[in-house]
């Protein structure tokens, strides 16, 4: 058994089930990654969470416990081969916390293409497969095959991990305390609530009791509590709280988990949060405990709750002292880096220069993608606009979507983080427009009447003559005169009188 090196534009391989992406490089519909042990397959889980979003995988990631012929165990985590693009990022991660990457279709998987072989492997003189064999895989000089064991699903896998203290986790920066979750015993809650409104620190607060409850709880233990979402903690509100017994600080991971301040899941809970249902909300605390909650949290102002009368003190005018009118507050829109996981494309700005280049790449879609595709073009740009497989027109800025419409340059984030909805109502975006900001200009907006598909927009408008047709049919006479004379023996010759009667020459 032997791998051979694939060449660039090889179309015919031994292995079943695999093919040649458009960058050549061999693919199968499936990628599987073989763990001496489940620490590896952890280990890649949290790499790749910490790189790209899970969520993109988990509708066909499977993790599995197999038995190898020789009687030992691996894990083997196992991944749809969306792109080479993906596959590169699964098996850089992968090789690094000790693993094998594989792709294939159903029973037999190859090598995947490393810095020897930059467009992969394929397998020669595969065989028959061993009876009782689920799968193989093909190296270096081996063939292994795999027997399945059981499966393991991601959700379980996740909830089994625990968190784990990090040093000096307990100092946060000033974004880290932009949005933070207190777990308050409920005795303390009253003297909290005021304690927070006499320091004006904008909180919304709610009282919740776990879904779920441990086998090791005292089951007559009171085990709800008040849940205070707060912004912009100060730093000496912060050390105070979590040195308070009965006071526990969460710090939000996606829209539905949190995780005790100063630890950390293993794996990015942001990166797959549709695991979490969205009817619930996880709080991660320290020793294994998992807090499951009603979602999506319903909170009240504290201003609503508290009880104390304060008397605030009123802003005065600055002309009143000599000063000129207040500084307005307002600050302009601008673009950042993305703290997020990274978005879906949705579009493409393409400079007016490209116009020839996208003229040529329009001669190798396929019908799909012409069809699929949306285009206007104005005097910013080429703005063309997809619902999938952007990435098959490599020009222009890629874009992202933050709301039906507003769009902006992929990796990048409107400063100040406003919601989406008063983006909308400060840029003027309502339906019907496409909002697009770029990174050297003002934002512009496209109606979406200006939109046609890629594939009416390709063709260029034809210039078509309009033939004219011809009657041969001949003109009847005005009179008419039918002639019946004998025409002789030899008709065909013509007859004798003819004046286009050709003189033959004597003898003949």
């Amino acid at each position: 058994m032997a791998l051979e090196h694939v060449a660039q534009g090889q179309t015919r391989f031994f292995t079943p089930g695999v093919a040649p992406d458009p960058r050549g490089i061999l693919l199968g519909r499936f990628c599987v990654m073989t763990f001496a042990t489940l620490e590896g397959a952890v280990s890649w889980l949290r790499l790749y969470s910490s790189e790209a979003a899970l969520d993109e995988l988990l509708a066909n990631l499977t993790i599995t416990k197999c038995k190898t012929a020789l009687g030992g165990r691996e894990i083997v985590i196992m991944i749809p081969a969306v792109s080479s693009y993906l596959v590169d990022r699964a098996a850089r991660l992968c090789r690094l916390v000790g693993g094998a990457i594989y792709t294939g279709t159903a029973k037999h998987f190859v090598k995947y293409r490393d810095d020897r072989s930059p467009y992969g492997y394929d397998a020669v003189d595969i065989g028959a497969m061993p009876a009782g064999t689920d799968f193989m895989v093909h190296g270096d000089e081996f063939a292994q095959s795999y027997v399945r064991e059981g499966d393991l699903p991601f959700a379980r896998l996740l909830f089994r991990l625990s968190i784990r203290k990090m040093p000096g986790g307990e100092n946060l920066e000033d974004d880290d305390r932009g949005d933070l979750l207190l777990a308050v015993a409920r005795g303390l809650s009253e003297g909290i609530i005021r304690y927070l409104w006499r320091n004006k620190v904008e909180a919304q607060a709610g009282l919740f009791t776990p879904s779920s409850q441990s086998a090791f709880e005292d089951a007559g233990r009171e085990r709800g509590y008040m849940l205070i979402r707060v912004r912009s903690l100060p730093v000496r509100i912060l050390q105070l709280f979590i040195g308070t017994p009965g006071i526990d600080v969460f710090r939000p991971a996606g829209a539905n988990a949190a995780v005790a301040v100063g630890y950390e899941h293993p794996i990015d809970l942001a990166s797959c949060s549709s695991v979490f249902p969205p009817d619930t909300f996880h709080v991660f605390w320290p020793n294994d405990r998992v807090d499951v909650l009603p979602g999506p949290l319903q909170l009240s102002d504290i201003a609503d709750l508290t009880r104390v009368d304060l008397e605030m003190e009123r802003a005065k005018d600055p002309s009143q002292h000599g000063g000129g009118p207040p500084e307005p507050i307002g600050v302009e829109l601008k673009l950042a880096a993305s703290m997020g996981p990274p978005r879906r494309v949705v579009a493409t700005l393409i400079p007016l220069a490209h116009g020839p280049r996208l003229k040529r790449i329009l001669f190798a879609l396929p019908p799909v993608s012409l069809r699929g595709h949306r285009v206007a073009a104005t005097d910013r740009g080429i703005l063309i606009i997809g619902s999938e497989n952007m990435d098959v027109i490599p020009l222009g800025q890629l874009m992202s979507e933050l709301t039906p419409g507003l769009l902006v340059p992929l990796g990048m984030d409107v400063v100040p983080r406003v919601s989406p909805d008063v983006l909308s109502r400060a840029l003027g975006h309502t339906g019907g427009i496409v909002t697009v900001f770029t990174t050297d200009g003002l934002p512009f907006q496209v109606p979406e009447g200006a939109f046609q598909t890629l594939e009416r927009r390709s063709l260029a408008k034809l210039e078509v003559d309009r033939a004219e047709t011809i009657d041969y049919a001949a003109d009847a006479p005005a009179e008419a005169e039918v002639v019946n004379d004998s025409v002789g023996r030899f008709a065909l010759w013509g007859f004798p009188d003819a004046p286009d009667r050709k003189q033959l020459p004597p003898g003949k």
